[in-house]
């Protein structure tokens, strides 16, 4: 990469997102959406989902979700008044099951769900007046195609194998829903408030979902008896190369991914690319400003191990020597930066994920324009959620984000739009979904 290495300086006044240019990707995002809607099969995905929770519903459902480490089975109590109580395990997947035959990791995720049951009080072979209902993360799905080599797999439909797993244990489950993060979180947050427009996932990666006119979906032909609204997964995290302002570093990121120009948004928003974006800077800092005395610590050579949590943890630190950068530095890279370099790192920090929450709050804004086009001035009250441990954990990311929404809106306190904080939103909205 050519580019000069710009300075702290030119480095902020590039990051640095005023009005116009959040008006600017604002209105980018909403180009994009239309797009999706009538051309691109990638984005704004129909969820299927087109009735809401009142927040009156009772009963106990479940949710599964098997990721590529964890196995997390969680059963959903519904009762009433927009509240719910959550009983859940998490299981470590055995390194053995992950290359044996897909029969015996169903039957292993099957005991998981019994044991669940069974800690309720539930005997799943006593299930004869009535059969469960469970959700399933779409990431069940889409992990079974990476980080698995199971035989007796291609070819065969997931839900079938896990409906026949569960049918030789002896329980009667019935997987009545395949349900997306942000989808989830968006009935979650519906179950107790009926004003929600948009949910948000925040977290290694991005997403979000918004309710659209079903008739604006036109690249699919739908029923004429189709519900009016539908529930749509934006897939935002892939939008973006043509309006998002990029420096040097994000470019450098996306050429030394695995798949460049893929995910602009998400390269440049989430959790798994905010330590790497600033280790990046570092070592261009290091060649060019003689950032550690020109000499690159031991370790940050390797990619992607500068991490989020390292930049929530120096991001948190108040004291003028900036002690927490020379802890992690002499704990993890045999280094101890002076001074001025530990601020040098700070600085960085500080813009790479300042950034992050002003696009977010930016995306937001545009799907609440996008169902709302008078926004904001808006005469209604609109609720976002928003999960996920960057929104939830990352030390300042909230109320930057929160200070940019309201500063798209031109107002200083919440008003009538307002972003509320969900936890396990997936897995709530789930066991809501296969209700």
């Amino acid at each position: 990469m050519d580019e000069p290495a710009p300075t702290l300086s030119a480095l902020e006044k590039q990051m640095m997102l005023d009005r116009d240019k959040l008006q600017s990707i604002i209105e980018g995002f909403i180009i994009a959406y239309h797009h999706g809607l009538t051309k691109d099969d990638t984005t704004m995905l129909p969820s299927y989902v087109s009735r809401l929770p009142t927040g009156a519903e009772t009963g106990t459902y479940l949710a599964l979700d098997l990721g590529g480490t964890n196995l997390r089975v969680a059963a959903v109590t519904l009762v009433g008044d927009g509240k719910a109580d959550i009983e859940q395990k998490k299981y470590v997947i055995p390194a053995e099951l992950k290359v044996g035959t897909a029969e015996k990791l169903f039957d292993w995720v099957a005991l998981g769900v019994k044991d669940l049951l069974s800690c309720l009080g539930v005997q799943a072979e006593n299930l004869n007046d009535k059969e469960m209902y469970m959700a399933i993360n779409r990431g069940v799905v889409m992990q079974m195609g990476k980080g698995f080599e199971l035989t007796g797999l291609e070819g065969q439909d997931i839900i079938e194998l896990l409906q026949a797993a569960f049918k030789r244990k002896g329980i009667k489950i019935h997987i009545s829903a395949i349900v997306n993060d942000s989808v989830g979180t968006f009935v979650a947050n519906a179950y107790k408030d009926q004003n929600t427009i948009v949910s948000v996932i925040l977290s290694t990666g991005t997403n979000a979902s918004c309710i659209c006119q079903t008739a604006s979906i036109t690249k699919h032909k739908f029923p004429k008896d189709s519900p009016e609204y539908m529930i749509v997964n934006t897939e935002w995290s892939i939008m973006g190369n043509d309006f998002l302002p990029r420096t040097k570093y994000d470019k450098i990121l996306d050429l030394q991914s695995h798949k460049p120009g893929f995910q602009p948004f998400e390269k440049m928003v989430s959790g798994l690319y905010l330590g790497e974006l600033v280790r990046l800077a570092m070592v261009d800092y290091v060649k060019n400003f003689g950032l550690f005395d020109g000499t690159l610590p031991s370790g940050l050579e390797i990619p992607y191990n500068f991490t989020t949590k390292h930049m929530s943890d120096i991001g948190s630190d108040k004291s003028p020597e900036y002690n927490v950068v020379l802890k992690i530095f002499k704990n993890d890279y045999n280094k101890s930066p002076n001074l001025d370099d530990r601020r040098i790192v700070h600085e960085l920090v500080v813009r790479f994920s300042r950034r992050s929450a002003q696009l977010s709050a930016a995306a937001i804004a545009s799907l609440v324009k996008l169902q709302c086009p008078d926004f904001p001035a808006v005469e209604r009250d609109i609720r976002v959620a928003v999960d996920g441990s960057l929104f939830h954990r990352f030390h300042k990311y909230s109320s930057w984000m929160n200070k940019t929404f309201r500063d798209i809106q031109r107002i200083k306190e919440d008003k009538r739009t307002k972003i509320v904080p969900v936890e396990d939103g997936g897995c709530l909205g789930a066991a809501i979904t296969a209700m």
